[in-house]
């Protein structure tokens, strides 16, 4: 007795593409590795996008149990994938759930990954009881210290000042200027500075680990399982120890 085939997948919206020759590229890379990787390629269309010139993609499988797979759209004369790919794996190797890179295309930026689901720890928190999310808090705490245990100095590039520095500048900039119309000058700019001082040699001098730098619920997926996955962590680097569990809360 042979097994039955899987049922039609239903065609998904075409993805649309500003770059004919990219969308070739695409269909192309897709349907070389869709019978490897169990896909049925009628089934792509878009997830999400982020705040960068990546893409990503949700596409079916053939297999069941797997359900569906994330495809990343990384431009290479745009978005370096490189850094999504090494820290990954550091992720993986220190026991945190991270989307597994199943596919690389280098030449055109293209990726295949698990899909970790849809459901952010930020869907599930109650904000009428504190107390219920006790337990997912803790959980990403976990997963977070052994992030953190695994670091190693010289991997990752390191939260130096001037890195430091820059981030703050994006406070009085976009928030006081740009959104307030408040004026950053005379006493408002001391105070500032004076605070941005403290606020640097502090962070300077304390214990150096790996920093995810956006570790907050929007970026960790509830997977089925109750597993918690992290996203969103191509910008990592060493620095200050506080910095990722100050964001989570």
């Amino acid at each position: 007795m042979t097994a039955s085939p899987p049922p039609a997948a239903d065609a998904a919206p075409p993805i649309p593409w500003s770059d004919p020759a990219r969308a070739a590229a695409f269909e192309h890379w897709l349907a070389a590795i869709a019978p490897a990787q169990n896909l049925l390629p009628e089934t792509v269309r878009l997830a999400s996008a982020d705040a960068s010139f990546r893409r990503y993609f949700r596409i079916d499988s053939r297999d069941g149990a797997i359900g569906t797979r994330i495809v990343m759209d990384a431009p290479p004369d745009k978005e370096d994938s490189a850094p999504f790919v090494q820290i990954a794996q550091l992720m993986a190797e220190a026991g945190v759930k991270a989307p597994q890179v199943l596919e690389w295309h280098t030449a055109d930026g293209f990726l295949l990954l698990d899909d970790l689901g849809t459901q952010t720890l930020l869907d599930v928190i109650d904000p009428a009881r504190p107390e219920a999310n006790l337990p997912r808090y803790l959980q990403a705490i976990d997963a977070l210290i052994r992030w953190q245990l695994a670091s190693k100095p010289g991997v990752l590039p390191p939260y130096d000042r001037a890195l430091l520095e820059r981030e703050l500048s994006l406070f009085p900039q976009w928030y006081l200027v740009e959104y307030r119309g408040v004026k950053v000058e005379g006493i408002l700019r001391e105070r500032l500075d004076r605070a941005f001082r403290q606020i640097v040699e502090t962070n300077l001098a304390s214990a150096g680990v790996y920093v995810h730098r956006d570790y907050m619920p929007r970026n960790l997926m509830v997977g089925r399982d109750h597993e918690l996955g992290v996203l969103d962590f191509q910008d990592a680097v060493y620095g200050p120890i506080s910095y990722d569990i100050a964001s989570l809360l």
